[in-house]
This record gives structure tokens, sequence and C-alpha cells, in this order.
């Protein structure tokens, strides 16, 4: 039952990484939470799957944390990429128009999507230089078609780089880790990327959460950026870890040059979220590392 105050929140994609975060915090803060996966319900590409499914939980908010989110992976088949991150959000916002248009949607988009020169703010150039970042900016499009033409409650949260427990285990902090776990201490370990000076905007996980869960207690709508406001790079995040656990982890470039987005360093503006709910983030980058470590030793 929802305590006081408390809101009915449905969670797609709460068996992911960002999924099962999110359903944590808002339960923790006392809202009534409805996981769904593609299993129970939650499936983006089943049209009338999520019509019975709205109108059968009746939320005052739901949160798409669904979809592809590998961008490696959209490379691979751009069709299904857009196919889900992008046919499957207009399928839920339709869902919402005809069973619950008053219900808030959380829809989480990417700071891929951006162009230019950081620090990065909503209003900053945009642009798509890989299939994932171009169903995120098609997906965008369609919310604020709803937003503005059918005056829906639809927030948009153009999410920077997260990490923690449970994250992919292709997302280079892990791999980082991984190969500090593997090497004994005071060893020398090599990881092979593509350019170490590649900088990016770094979250901890549970701070995005506790974001998503300020968000929709707010019931906040519109673009709006989930960062740090700080860019740390790649040799730099390996030499966080290596004296986190001793190893000497050493980058070894490709020597490609800039990544597949084309951006050497994104770093995003937090401002306005932290206008509109007063959210700042509070665990720092070494304390989220060093609890990435202990997560991934306690699996092993």
């Amino acid at each position: 039952m929802t305590g006081p105050g408390g809101k009915r929140i449905l969670v797609l994609g709460s068996g992911g990484f960002f999924g099962g975060w999110i359903t944590r915090e808002l339960e923790g803060a006392g809202h009534e939470v409805m996981p769904a996966t593609r299993e129970i319900g939650g499936e983006l590409l089943d049209a009338d799957g999520l019509r019975k499914l709205i109108a059968g939980t009746g939320p005052d908010a739901v949160v798409n944390a669904a979809g592809m989110t590998s961008p490696a992976l959209a490379m691979e088949d751009p069709a299904a990429c857009f196919a889900i991150n992008t046919g499957g959000v207009s399928n839920l916002l339709e869902a919402l128009r005809l069973e619950a248009p008053e219900a808030q949607l959380v829809a989480l988009s990417s700071a891929a999507v951006y162009d230019g020169e950081p620090p990065f703010d909503e209003n900053s150039p945009t642009g798509a230089m890989t299939p994932y970042a171009a169903s995120k900016l098609a997906m965008e499009v369609i919310c604020g078609q709803y937003l503005r033409g059918e005056g829906m409650r639809v927030a948009v949260l153009r999410c920077f780089n997260l990490i923690g427990a449970g994250e992919p285990e292709t997302q280079a902090t892990s791999e980082f880790c991984q190969a500090a776990i593997m090497a004994r201490p005071g060893s020398r370990a090599e990881v092979k990327v593509g350019e170490p000076s590649t900088a990016r905007d770094f979250t901890d996980v549970r701070d995005a959460a506790r974001a998503i869960r300020l968000i929709v207690e707010n019931g906040s709508k519109g673009t709006i950026n989930l960062c740090s406001g700080s860019a740390t790079s790649l040799s730099e995040l390996a030499m966080i870890i290596g004296d986190l656990t001793g190893v000497d982890l050493v980058l070894k470039g490709s020597g490609a040059g800039k990544p597949a987005s084309g951006l050497i360093s994104i770093k995003g503006d937090p401002g306005r979220i932290t206008d509109a709910t007063g959210w700042r983030p509070e665990i720092g980058l070494e304390e989220s590392l060093g609890d990435l470590v202990a997560s991934l030793q306690d699996r092993d």
C-alpha cells in the first residue's frame, strides 16, 4: 500500500542495472512501486500489452528504464535499437494518453545526443553520431510531441555515465576493476582502450536513482540533465582504481583517436535539476569505485 504522500509508480526495466536501483530507491521512500519487465507485461514493443498494463495498474507516474542501452549492440542492429528505444517509447506514450493521461512519464535519454564542446546544458546543440544516439534523440522528439501537443507530463532525463554495483561488465569502469582484481597487489595490469584521454561525466547510480525519485515527487517535466558536472578521463579512472587495489593499472591506447561518439570529453551542467529539485550528487567518484571494486570481489 502507498503511504501518506506516496505515489503509485510503474517502473519498466526494473530488472536492469538502473531500473533495479530506481525501484529500491522509490520503495525505500515509501512509494508503491510496480516493477515491470519484459516477462511480466513491460514489453515496449507490445502496444496492446502496454495499454493493458497501464489500465490495470493506474499509475501516478511511469519510469521507463527499459530499452537497448548498449551503443555497441545498437551499432550491430540499428533497426532493433530504433524499434525499442524510439518505437517502444512511442507505444508507451500512446498507452498513457489513452489509459492514464494525467500520469507523469520519466523517460531516460542519454548524454550521447549532445554535439559540440562541453559543458553541455539542456540547450546545447544535439547530434547523432551513432545509431544509439539517434534512437534516443528521435525518442526525445516524440516525447516533446506528447508534452507540447497533448499536454502530458513528460520528463526526459539525459543520463550521463552511471557507475555502481551491478553495472554492465562491458563498461570501462567494470573492465578496469576486473583487470585490477585479477592481478595481485603490487603487480601490473594492462587494459586496451581506444583513447586514454577520453573523459566522461560519472555519477554514482545511487545518486542517480535519488534524482529520479525527486523528479517523480516534484512532478517535473521537460528535458533535464542527470550528471555530476565534472569530467574524469579513462587515465584518471585507472589511477584511482590502481590506488584502491594496489595494482599498477596501465592503459594502452589503440591509436583509434576519437571514440565512436566523436567526443573526447563529455561533461554536463546539472544546474536545471538542482534548481528544480535541490538534487546534488553526494557520493564521490573514489567512493563509487571503491564500492564497485568491493561488489565485484564479493561476486567472485
